[in-house]
């Protein structure tokens, strides 16, 4: 547990937290920065939130029992501070290590001794695991993959890209299979990018951080899944389709191959093309285009 003045010599309300996090975070104790008041109202509202860095227009408007840091770049104050809990503080997830019985990993595989690695787990040639990845049993890691890299979060701050570091983990669910070359990227903060059962996570690949991939799921070869988005189970990716960050893919949904997905899909929804929208009427218009020539 931290507290807010053993990092904020101004701290304006005192509180203690275990984590950052955002302002929908379902993880209790968790410091979020505001920057604009519609998180500042989602913040409010979120028992789980004890403490917010905000700026001073906005200081006023926090729910008392809530710790409070006032600064005149909020963001900028929370990243500094993420960084440096999970460089030297120890901000990481909370997870046992180990290992089963009958693993099958390659020599030249790389596997952090802060991993748990379940039974019958297959591990091949050049794949990479790193820290705080959670597999269950009877999954394949095959050549060339990577499981639990950082990904790609940078933010501007004064003309200068400033690095934060991931301090989360990946969790990949009994059965899952992830392909060669494939790279499954850990969370931004201490939870965890998932992968359902039975799912593969095909040749080249990639699930960004915080992305929940749910059970059964096929995300074919040269599939991108941006940061936090959501698939439900029994979802059908196609080569080369790109499905944008901070989505929700309803279970049962079918992606064709090449499509940029930009907006949530309902349950049970097959789209295609660049933008994506429905396969059915996309199809339609395609022909027709033809036709006129």
């Amino acid at each position: 547990m931290y507290k807010l003045s053993s990092f904020f010599k101004d701290t304006e309300r005192d509180g203690e937290f275990s984590q950052t996090q955002f302002s929908n975070t379902s993880m209790s104790k968790s410091l979020c920065f505001i920057g604009k008041e519609q998180y500042l109202h989602q913040a409010n509202k979120n028992d789980n939130v004890s403490a917010v860095i905000v700026s001073n227009k906005l200081a006023n408007k926090v729910e008392p029992e809530k710790g409070l840091v006032v600064t005149d770049d909020p963001e900028l104050s929370f990243y500094k501070l993420h960084n440096e809990l999970h460089n030297y503080h120890n901000m990481n997830p909370a997870m046992p290590f180990g290992r089963g019985d009958n693993i099958a990993a390659h020599p030249t595989a790389i596997i952090s001794e802060k991993t748990y690695i379940g039974s019958n787990v297959k591990i091949g040639p050049g794949a990479i695991i790193e820290d705080y990845c959670f597999i269950e049993d009877n999954v394949a890691i095959e050549s060339g993959a990577i499981v639990g890299s950082a990904g790609h979060y940078y933010k501007n701050f004064h003309g200068r890209h400033f690095r934060v570091e991931h301090a989360g983990g990946v969790k990949l669910s009994q059965g899952v299979q992830i392909l060669a070359g494939a790279v499954v990227s850990r969370s931004l903060h201490t939870d965890y990018t998932t992968v359902g059962e039975d799912s593969i996570i095909s040749v080249k690949a990639h699930v960004g951080h915080g992305c929940q991939i749910g059970k059964r799921c096929v995300l074919t070869g040269n599939v991108q899944v941006s940061g936090f988005t959501r698939l439900g189970d029994d979802v059908w990716v196609g080569p080369s389709a790109t499905i944008g960050n901070l989505l929700s893919i309803g279970s049962g949904s079918r992606i064709e191959t090449g499509s940029v997905v930009v907006k949530n899909l309902p349950k049970d929804s097959r789209v295609s093309g660049n933008f994506a929208w429905e396969h059915r009427a996309n199809v339609r218009e395609y022909t027709k285009r033809l036709r006129l020539g």
